[in-house]
């Protein structure tokens, strides 16, 4: 039974983590667009964090 509550809890921690990817994936084409300039240091900003959060998906992914 523990092992399920565990299952749940990283299923539910990665499905949030997917989600925040895909609204920072969002935000960024969005800005980039309104920009017209995948290099706007905050297209850059955002990019940095979208990155952080795919590795960190990556890394909790292969753990388990």
């Amino acid at each position: 039974m523990c092992i399920e509550h565990n299952d749940s809890k990283l299923t539910s921690q990665l499905e949030a983590l997917q989600k925040e990817i895909t609204l920072l994936r969002e935000n960024m084409y969005k800005l980039a667009r309104e920009k017209k300039n995948f290099s706007h240091p905050d297209v850059v900003e955002i990019s940095q964090q979208l990155d952080a959060k795919l590795n960190l998906h990556q890394r909790v992914f292969r753990s388990h």
